[in-house]
């Protein structure tokens, strides 16, 4: 599956009209404005957004955003010697192309920021292409600082289906809905090309609240004393966490309960539409619409997810959190994640005792690991984690309870064996039931 980072764009004409492209409508008749019309009002988000991976999900190649070695340096795959260099004021690569033929072609973008950076390169026709050779960000003490492959026990040769230059690479196709704001992919038919094009580059303030023309006139009502009585202030998302509702934890109890209706499925869908692993039903993505009148998501394959719903590829975190109790209980992404930092709401096991009781369940008597280390962490043992892309671990988002007794079962993989992994899985199931 193709990586999916941030991309900066030096805007290659041939490839997208990018910031320059005209409002475009949607069914409620409103239109992309941009993030300036938000900011200069929402100041607080806007600080929490800028600098956030979504902010730089997609940003044009410039020194103040590509983190790799640009300096003539090199990395060997396959047999071939591929050259990161500059020229004339330009990234550039010197690789395998195609067809297998050594050529120079200019990184136009960054993909992505950390723990990896991918870059993307122009390769004519209005395609944009991933390289699979990517920087890993992340620190020298951590192995980072350094080229690597992202398929490197897999055939990535040219010609193959994993080679940068093919289909599963291609950004215009698999990448740039979740990486760009109000994305129009533009695929030409008769002329075998694209002319993709988005209202904003990287992931902004439309991209999950819908277009904002009907929120500004809102706005510009208030000012003028003539106010819109229609309730939702003009936008197309409106996310009010829940009409009121909130968590209680009650003298007492262990866990909070929801004060009102559990109804949290716009957010998750708004968020899903990128966090999840899914095709398109159509290409036409409606807000505030379900998502599934679009997309279809990913079942629980055997080829994507282990026989018990744990994760095994890629599928990002909207088809685990599905499965979880945290999902039937009414928990929504920004009751763990700030929505527009993307950073957790709290440090370590701060983000679980919001609502399950510290006294009960961040303490010895229910973790059975010594205070402050390995498997303390609520995380440790009901959210493993998995590394895709070589660098990047990811977190299994069904908060389940370990199984070592389905390890031995069946062979799925379990919490305790992660950490315990010179002890069986039977020793393990016997010590859950002691």
């Amino acid at each position: 599956m193709i990586a999916l980072l941030s991309s900066t764009a030096l805007l290659s004409a041939a490839c997208s009209r990018g910031p320059d492209a005209p409002p475009r409508g949607s069914a409620l008749s409103a239109e992309f404005v941009g993030r300036a019309a938000c900011l200069s009002c929402h100041e607080e988000q806007a600080a929490l957004w800028r600098g956030s991976h979504h902010d730089r999900a997609m940003e044009q190649a410039t020194e103040e955003t590509v983190l790799g070695d640009f300096a003539d340096a090199s990395f060997s795959y396959a047999g071939v010697t591929s050259t990161f260099f500059r020229r004339d004021g330009r990234f550039m690569v010197r690789t395998d192309g195609p067809a297998g033929e050594i050529g120079e072609w200019p990184v136009v973008h960054t993909f992505g920021v950390e723990p990896l950076q991918q870059y993307l390169v122009d390769i004519g026709r209005g395609r944009l292409q991933a390289l699979t050779i990517a920087w890993d960000a992340r620190s020298p003490e951590d192995g980072g600082q350094r080229w690597f492959h992202l398929y490197s026990e897999e055939d990535a040769r040219p010609g193959g289906i994993l080679h940068w230059t093919g289909p599963y690479q291609n950004w215009n196709y698999m990448c740039s809905e979740c990486h760009s704001t109000d994305l129009r992919k533009n695929y030409l038919v008769e002329e075998d090309r694209y002319d993709t094009a988005w209202s904003e580059i990287d992931v902004a303030c439309e991209a999950c609240h819908g277009p904002g023309s009907r929120h500004v006139t809102w706005v510009q009502g208030e000012i003028d004393g003539t106010p819109d009585t229609g309730g939702r202030f003009g936008l197309v998302m409106r996310f009010d966490r829940r009409d009121g509702s909130s968590w209680i934890l009650d003298e007492g109890a262990d866990l909070a309960r929801m004060s009102g209706p559990v109804e949290p499925r716009p957010e998750i869908d708004a968020c899903g539409r990128c966090h999840s692993r899914r095709t398109w039903i159509r290409q036409e993505y409606e807000y505030g619409r379900p998502l599934l009148d679009t997309h279809r998501i990913a079942l629980l394959d055997e080829n994507l997810y282990h026989p018990d719903g744990q994760i095994l590829e890629e599928v990002y975190v909207y088809g685990s959190f599905l499965q979880s109790r945290m999902h039937r209980a009414g928990v929504t992404c920004t009751d763990c994640h700030d929505p527009h930092s993307a950073r957790l709401v709290a440090e370590g096991n701060g983000v679980c005792v919001q609502c399950h009781r510290a006294e009960t369940y961040d303490a010895p008597d229910h973790h059975f690991h010594e205070e402050g280390g390995p498997g303390s962490n609520c995380v440790d043992c009901h959210m493993i984690v998995r590394p895709y892309m070589v660098v990047d671990p990811r977190r299994d988002h069904s908060f389940r309870i370990p199984r070592p007794d389905l390890t031995v079962k069946i062979g799925t993989p379990n919490a305790c064996n992660d950490c315990h992994a010179d002890r069986s899985p039977a020793w393990a199931a016997d010590a859950l039931v002691r």
